[in-house]
């Protein structure tokens, strides 16, 4: 397969998502900031250095951007209830949509049920406690309509950051396993802060892998403009982020990986291994070079709570 091939297999941040929420999910990220340390993080909260956090100002722009959009509008992290001003951009996400289109994705409501609550439809949001009772009890006793899960069964993450580029030589299989990717089939884009600058991503995977590699001097800036309308547009405007993300991404590959909470070693490749410092010095970082290190794989990426308990499965 080659790069138009695959494009043409692609979803765009306006293609419909059949089956799930709304059709479709966009995320605007605010922090990577997180209570925990996840194996496995597709978004880094499992890494050491400061996060960056999205400003009140940039949120409610960001919002502006997705005037129109039909799917859900996440609040994404990390946790984003770490966030210091989360009580305002919950505050701005109700002035511009409706309760039912907003989702919240949340390990820990860390006090701030009372905004939770009032603002996002517990039907579209991802509330995964990853084991912590004390979360669990505070989302039972302060937001009892959140559909909370995780808290008796551990979730499996793929290693997001062992790339493609590093393990499989051959481009057209790479194209190959790009065009049926579980996160841009299944779930979204997302919306984040790069330098600095609000910077939209087809992909969510693809802004994370931005934004960690951001102190590189060297490194790219594909990100879009956050104007308004910005989402609404064929695949083939995205394909300079795709030429470079995708191929550098792990998700494609479906790697057994690790237990989010009880795992015994973080995963990478050469891409990555420079921003594959853990938060928990004493963890294990493996490097790969080959795609036998990963054993068989999961069916679903996208799956993580029902991989935990699944045996791989036949890459």
């Amino acid at each position: 397969m080659d790069e138009a091939q695959a494009l043409s297999l692609m979803k765009s941040p306006h293609d419909i998502r059949p089956g799930i929420w709304r059709n479709g999910v966009m995320q605007i990220w605010i922090t990577r900031t997180c209570d925990k340390k996840c194996f496995g993080c597709t978004q880094g909260s499992n890494l050491g250095g400061k996060p960056a956090m999205m400003k009140v100002e940039q949120f409610a722009k960001a919002c502006d951007s997705l005037k129109g959009y039909f799917g859900v509008i996440g609040v994404f992290g990390g946790n984003p209830c770490t966030h210091p001003d989360f009580d305002e951009i919950c505050f701005e996400l109700r002035q511009r949509f409706p309760k039912e289109q907003c989702g919240l994705w949340s390990n820990n409501l860390m006090g701030k049920a009372r905004a939770a609550r009032i603002t996002f439809n517990p039907a579209v949001s991802n509330l995964n406690v990853h084991l912590d009772t004390n979360a669990w009890a505070e989302f039972r006793r302060d937001w009892p309509e959140a559909r909370v899960f995780g808290v008796d069964q551990d979730s499996r993450h793929s290693p997001p950051y062992v790339a493609m580029q590093d393990v499989i030589e051959d481009e057209g299989e790479r194209w190959r396993l790009i065009s049926a990717c579980d996160i841009n089939q299944y779930w979204s884009a997302m919306i984040c802060v790069f330098r600095g600058e609000l910077r939209a991503y087809f992909c969510e995977l693809a802004g994370a892998q931005a934004m960690l590699h951001a102190h590189e001097p060297d490194y790219p800036d594909l990100g879009h403009c956050v104007v308004p309308g910005w989402w609404d547009k064929p695949m083939s405007a995205y394909a300079d982020q795709v030429r470079y993300h995708c191929h550098a991404c792990g998700i494609p590959l479906r790697g057994y990986g690790a237990l989010a909470v009880n795992g015994d070693k973080e995963q990478v490749s050469k891409t990555h291994v420079n921003i594959y410092k853990p938060k928990d010095r004493q963890r294990m970082v493996e490097i790969v070079t080959s795609v036998d290190q990963l054993r068989d794989g999961v069916k679903y990426v996208t799956s993580y709570y029902a991989n935990g308990v699944a045996e791989p499965c036949q890459r």
